[in-house]
């Protein structure tokens, strides 16, 4: 039995990857999954595990200057793999693929050069990797060689090692004797008479062909191919609702339908004997209904997980990750900033953020329709409910349109205006209510991931600085008379009980933001601020009212400013995101 298994890496000037990078990988049974946003480095880091484990062979000119970070000679490469493998037999030799492997670039002789140390040539093959891709997934069903004779597919590769079994072996002579046999048959008959004009045509190439040679006594031989060519020929065909006769290639069906019998080939792969395989795949949910994303995860990739196989693959997919374990989540994003791929949360450790998410039913009714927002955004802007979705929406276009009206590089201000968020990948998430606001704030918290809080204070009096202050201490205070009397005057059902709970969730809110100027309080509410006086929360009263809104500090603050990056943006006619939106049709 083999068994392979990455324990980490270390990742330096490799394309995106600036600074030093370092991910562990858990050793609980669980998949990783690698997650991030479009152009975070996904990718990128799936080649540095290729290039670590074999999968992709390092020469000396396997890297070329745009691999390097920034494209700068300055910045070379260095990829540290540390891996774990069961002994193997080589020779009279017992050995390991087991240890530390760095692979680096320099330049010599002004070439760029790459090396592997220590080498591990041919390990790879004792052991049971298995890479694929599933943006191709069409050719990852293909068992023929390629022009350079060599097995592309992870369904070639292990075809070609199911054929040293033995019992196929011991039938080799048999199987080619019948081939030779039968071709014989089909071409000549049992008479000269009978022969097929396809063998007189074979027939007739000798003869011309042996006169071109001077009479030479060539022999030409027109059958199948070689014994192991053969089975690399072969196909899988399908038949629908079970019918035998109207057989189908299998590449001739729909990408989600390759999908779903690769999965029974990857099923069929793990459960043949007892080796611990690497499995490496690249957005497995491509070409699949959600529905069927999840099956995938569930009954595939957590399957193999639970039975001993390593299985690491990039998604952007909520459905591919089990958000209440994130012992296997790696979760990357590119700072602007430093122009680099940085790791945002890698922890192996046993943790369920279910303790933290103890409100269940507001995860099904918020969180849930939103994670894939939350999980695969740079930053998340929490706001109280769909009025407060739709008026922080017009705000933030109304205040880029303002801040672009004079940038003469962007030819369509109003989509732009439109796009900024999704151009920065910043999405707005209505999170319902404080408790559900504090739920999504754990869950942002926990991945590290940047977000601004909005919600309503619900007391008229501003008292904000008061916030630190513990309940007790609050209580001396005359302002905590005030709200007492303001609230009973509003609605005299509420007790002290009940506005002491109003102010708690609210500094709970304070409290758990990681920087205070990132929550903000609309006082006493949205509707208040926007001048809406009726308490029934229509939204198409309150739409009606967005043309002429004055969008004051009360609503926006300034550090919302900064959150969404608008100190960034140029107001003079050389935009700063001029190279940034050269490729996008604004």
């Amino acid at each position: 039995m083999s068994k392979i298994r990455i324990n980490s890496l270390e990742i330096k000037n490799y394309r995106s990857f600036g600074e030093l990078q370092k991910f562990e990988f858990t050793e609980a049974m669980v998949p990783v999954a690698i997650v991030g946003y479009n152009n975070a480095g996904k990718t990128n880091l799936m080649n540095c595990i290729l290039y670590g484990v074999g999968e992709k062979y390092i020469l000396e000119q396997t890297f070329e200057i745009k691999d390097l970070h920034n494209i700068s000679n300055e910045n070379q490469i260095q990829i540290k793999i540390d891996l774990f493998g069961s002994n193997f037999t080589s020779g009279k030799y017992n050995k390991s693929i087991t240890g530390q492997y760095e692979i680096t670039s320099s330049i010599e002789d002004r070439e760029l050069r790459s090396k592997l140390q220590p080498s591990q040539f041919g390990m790879n093959k004792h052991y049971r990797i298995f890479y694929i891709n599933f943006h191709q997934i069409k050719e990852e069903i293909s068992t023929k060689k390629s022009s350079w004779g060599n097995y592309r597919s992870f369904l070639a590769k292990h075809i070609k090692k199911l054929l040293s079994d033995k019992y196929l072996e011991k039938r080799q002579g048999d199987f080619q004797n019948a081939i030779k046999k039968a071709s014989e048959q089909a071409l000549k008959g049992e008479g000269e008479s009978e022969n097929s004009k396809l063998y007189k045509f074979v027939q007739a190439i000798k003869k011309n062909y042996s006169n071109n040679l001077r009479q030479d006594n060539c022999e030409i031989d027109f059958g199948l191919p070689d014994y192991e060519d053969i089975f690399h020929e072969m196909i899988f065909k399908i038949g629908l609702n079970g019918r035998k006769e109207d057989l189908v290639p299998i590449d001739h069906f729909g990408d989600g339908y390759v999908a779903m019998f690769v999965m029974a080939v990857i099923q069929a792969i793990a459960e043949e004997n007892d080796d611990k395989c690497l499995f490496l795949f690249e957005e497995p949910e491509s070409f699949l209904h959600e529905n069927h994303q999840e099956y995938f995860y569930k009954m595939v990739l957590c399957k193999l997980a639970e039975k001993g196989h390593q299985v690491i693959y990039t998604t952007h997919s909520d459905r591919m990750v089990d958000i209440f374990n994130t012992e296997g989540l790696i979760r990357l994003e590119f700072d602007d900033k430093t122009e680099q791929t940085v790791k945002k949360y890698n922890n192996p450790a046993k943790h369920s953020l279910l303790e933290e998410i103890k409100d269940y039913n507001s995860f099904i009714k918020t969180i849930e329709p939103n994670l894939n927002r939350i999980l695969f955004s740079k930053k998340v802007i929490l706001v109280e409910g769909p009025n407060d979705l739709m008026v922080y929406k017009y705000a933030i276009k109304k205040k880029v349109l303002e801040l672009i009206k004079n940038d003469n590089t962007i030819e369509d201000k109003e989509r732009y205006a439109d796009t900024y968020l999704s151009f920065k990948n910043i999405a707005i998430v209505p999170h319902h209510g404080k408790p559900t606001a504090y739920a999504i704030g754990e869950l942002c918290k926990h991945l590290q991931l940047d977000y601004f809080i909005i919600t309503d204070w619900d007391f008229h009096t501003d008292f904000m600085e008061h916030l630190d202050k513990s309940f007790d201490d609050l209580k001396k205070e005359a302002v905590w008379q005030k709200i007492i009397v303001e609230k009973n005057a509003k609605d005299s059902r509420r007790t002290e009980t009940t506005i002491q709970s109003m102010f708690t969730i609210n500094q709970r809110l304070w409290k758990l933001s990681v920087n205070p100027e990132q929550i903000h309080f609309n006082i006493p509410k949205l509707e208040a601020v926007i001048g809406y006086s009726s308490n029934d929360k229509n939204s198409l009263k309150i739409w009606k009212l967005l043309p002429d809104l004055k969008i004051s500090e009360k609503l926006f603050p300034k550090s919302l400013d900064k959150f969404l990056e608008f100190d960034e943006i140029r107001t003079d006619t050389e935009s700063s995101l001029k190279e940034d939106l050269s490729e996008i049709p604004f």
